[in-house]
């Protein structure tokens, strides 16, 4: 018997050895992998991919994995038992793609669930989606989720996904598809907690504004509204560029302007030739539109300003571009968009200027319908005159001169000239129709902009004497989930205390809250804030408005797959969420060494 407990004895000590022993070497397995780790979230955050491309972003012998492999090399000159572990490790290729693509892959996914338990503590959230076009031509939908937390606003990063997933062909890209695609998502992210989207924004591709509907069937409060991330005139100007002549149009016409941007001493020999006509103020190639005036109103001149540089220049290069832009300049294809756009433009410009205005002065919900209106109004003159307008262009001096002698029938253009003016013309009609109905569509939900008008502190006094019903119950309707007399006592209450009326706006207001614990004395405006918070504003100098896309769509200069890209990204976007977390790296070591297959092991024994 007392043999036998001895014997007992004497293997549990050696499990305990060997569990001892395996774990020391865990220990160091884990330790280099947590080296790799901050290497590839080095690569992330400073947008370096873990390889480097040559030519047509081709790898290469010589410079594949030379970023990730720099920043190895860097560690182990700082870290001698590194150094050793590596040069002598020969159970495992550290520098394989798997390795680095599974560890991607896990800090993807802890990024995710580090998101994912920030919206369970969130009542509310937002959808920015934004179809953008990846280096490699192919479609991509862009996600971001926005809500508040710890009294401000964020937008995190969810992923990048093909446009074409439902189809299979990224050129036929359908509403169906998208809504399909982002209802995936959103399912995958609520798991059916409906009430809580609050805000839908879309921006990019044309067919992306038809998805909102799809949307709000299920998500019924999550009304579509226009964000300050989609700039109002770039989004109207690529809902118009479907058709391809107009998007070879707006094409060339950013030639033109780089062609003249690119030399101060271009500008200033067209400025020289424009100088002579009176009452005129010069060129401007500072934005698309002001390429759009100058050609049109000087086009004439600016043919004589090539006839100059094509003479004058000693570069070939320079006299080619010359040379193609003089002969676009009496395209009667280009010189009738010239004079359709020169019409259509500056009423989106004016729209985008004041809807601007009227966003920052806090007028919006009262002044946008009127400027819809207007808009409305302005373009159907513009469509009313399409024929006139084509007609006077295509009848001009100077254009497409060769053409014209072909025929005489139907003013000097032949049958085939004729009928493409024809088709043209009903183009024009669509492309004026689309405008009017996606500036409707843009904004059409402006309500929410009465709630935020029940925190303007410097309105306190008069809401104290006269209690702003209208805009309670407008509130409501839109978001019938409050506890409307609550919330109306409780802004009493507040329009009543002194200590509000130096707060201006929604996000001071609810951090003075939360600062000095009112939450439950206001739980209903609290709840209220938070869901303003959440809401994208409408335009950039808002207390809530900053752009978490710009920075994204840097990200979609290389050809990385889906999956990569995706990690890359969320490191570089969300890297200060990843910092923060203090149990970040531990857990993407966890869910590593959960993947099968693996010649190292990196779980402790116990």
């Amino acid at each position: 018997m007392e043999s036998s407990i001895n014997n007992n004895s004497v293997q549990n000590l050696n499990h305990q050895k060997i569990h001892l022993h395996n774990n020391e070497q865990i220990e160091k397995n884990r330790y280099i992998l947590e080296k790799y780790l901050k290497c590839a979230l080095f690569c992330g955050k400073n947008s370096r991919p873990l390889k480097d491309c040559g030519a047509n972003n081709t790898t290469t012998h010589e410079n594949n994995y030379a970023v990730f492999s720099g920043a190895i090399e860097l560690c182990k000159g700082c870290d001698i038992s590194l150094h050793c572990y590596l040069e002598n490790s020969t159970s495992v290729n550290w520098t394989s793609m798997t390795i680095h693509n599974d560890l991607l892959n896990c800090i993807l996914l802890v990024a995710r669930q580090k998101i994912l338990s920030e919206i369970e503590m969130v009542p509310f959230i937002s959808i920015i989606v934004d179809g953008t076009t990846h280096v490699s031509s192919t479609v991509h939908l862009v996600v971001l989720l926005r809500y508040e937390l710890k009294g401000k606003p964020v937008e995190r990063f969810w992923g990048f996904f093909n446009a074409a997933n439902g189809t299979g062909d990224p050129t036929n890209i359908t509403t169906e598809s998208l809504t399909q695609t982002i209802l995936s998502e959103m399912n995958t992210i609520l798991k059916g907690a409906t009430y809580k989207v609050v805000a839908q924004s879309y921006g990019g591709a044309a067919v992306i504004s038809k998805v909102n509907a799809g949307v709000k069937k299920m998500y019924p409060y999550a009304y579509n509204v226009h964000c300050h991330t989609h700039q109002l005139d770039i989004e109207m100007t690529q809902s118009i560029s479907g058709d391809r002549e107009v998007q070879m149009f707006f094409s060339d016409l950013s030639d033109i302007t780089q062609f003249f941007l690119n030399s101060p001493q271009r500008v200033a020999v067209l400025d020289g030739i424009v100088g002579k006509r009176p009452s005129q103020t010069g060129c401007n190639f500072t934005r698309l539109g002001g390429t759009l005036d100058t050609v049109y109103v000087y086009r004439s001149e600016m043919m004589q300003c090539m006839d100059i540089i094509i003479e004058t220049s000693q570069q070939t290069s320079i006299i080619k571009q010359a040379g193609s832009i003089n002969r676009l300049l009496s395209d009667s294809v280009f010189v009738q968009w010239s004079a359709v756009f020169y019409e259509i433009m500056p009423n989106i410009h004016s729209l985008h200027d004041s809807v601007q205005t009227a966003a920052l002065d806090g007028s919006a919900d009262e002044r946008i319908p009127i400027l819809v209106q207007q808009f409305e109004k302005n373009i159907s003159n513009v469509r009313n005159r399409v024929p006139d307008i084509i007609e006077l262009a295509s009848n001009l001096p100077d254009v497409d001169v060769k053409r014209k002698n072909l025929d005489e029938h139907y003013n000097n253009l032949s049958i085939h000239d004729y009928e493409l003016n024809e088709s043209r013309k009903k183009l024009a009609v669509e492309i004026c129709n689309i405008l009017i109905d996606t500036t409707k569509d843009r904004l059409k939900f402006t309500k929410h902009l009465s709630a935020v008008k029940l925190f303007q502190s410097e309105k306190y006094p008069v809401y104290k004497e006269k209690f702003p019903i209208k805009l309670l119950q407008c509130t409501f309707h839109c978001y019938p989930f409050f506890d409307k007399d609550r919330l109306r006592t409780e802004l009493v209450v507040m329009y009543y205390r002194d200590e509000f009326r130096s707060l201006s706006g929604i996000i001071p207001t609810y951090q003075y809250m939360l600062k000095n614990n009112m939450i439950d004395t206001f739980k209903e405006v609290i709840l209220l804030l938070r869901l303003l918070i959440t809401v994208p504003p409408m335009t950039t100098g808002q207390e809530n408005s900053f752009s978490t896309l710009r920075s994204i769509k840097t990200c979609l200069d290389n050809t990385l797959v889906e999956e990569i890209l995706n990690a890359l990204t969320m490191i570089k976007i969300e890297n200060k969420m990843i910092l923060d977390d203090i149990n970040f790296s531990k857990n993407v070591i966890n869910m590593f060494s959960e993947k099968p297959g693996r010649c190292l092991d990196f779980k402790y024994k116990t």
